[in-house]
């Protein structure tokens, strides 16, 4: 089963309620960097990516393997996106 970790703010929760709406299964792990104890391994994610822009979504394979991201800064078609990176096979 596929996984995504989301990285999020106050401002961005909005990802919360795509990734609802998805008809994919998957598993996932949420950081809300506007909790402190979430904030170190938020950064973590963000920094592997270069990227320090709220929603990023990483997404994982079935062995737990990072192998995509998207985040805010392209101004995806949230929806569209994940889908796409979900449905990739590898």
């Amino acid at each position: 089963m596929k996984g995504i970790k989301v990285v999020y703010n106050e401002d961005t929760k909005f990802i919360l309620e795509i990734l609802e709406k998805i008809p994919i299964k998957f598993m996932s792990e949420t950081h809300n960097t506007s909790f402190h104890k979430n904030k170190k391994k938020a950064y973590e994610i963000m920094e592997r990516y270069g990227t320090r822009n709220f929603p990023l979504l990483v997404f994982e394979d079935e062995n737990l393997e990072e192998y995509g991201a998207i985040w805010s800064e392209s101004k995806p078609d949230w929806e569209k996106e994940i889908i796409k990176k979900l449905s990739n096979e590898f």
